[in-house]
């Protein structure tokens, strides 16, 4: 694995880290809190699902740019 491959991929660590941890936040309301306090914990749930499925998308988008431009680099040899 190249230095390229692994900033990527820790790039988008970084990147999945912010929906795990407002899942979290709201799987933690839905548990332990009761009336208008779970309703916001189901939304914090969505707001994270919603993010989760965005980055999947970007990350499809990110994966076809590294590999045009692998096709666009000049071949040696």
């Amino acid at each position: 694995m190249s230095t390229s491959d692994s900033d990527w991929r820790r790039a988008a660590a970084r990147r999945f880290a912010v929906p795990v941890v407002v899942a979290a936040a709201g799987v933690a309301l839905v548990v332990l809190a009761s009336g208008t306090t779970r309703i916001i914990g189901w939304g914090l749930v969505a707001l994270a699902t919603t993010l989760s499925v965005s980055l999947l998308f970007l990350e499809v988008g990110y994966s076809e740019d590294r590999a045009r431009a692998r096709e666009e680099r000049p071949r040696d040899g």
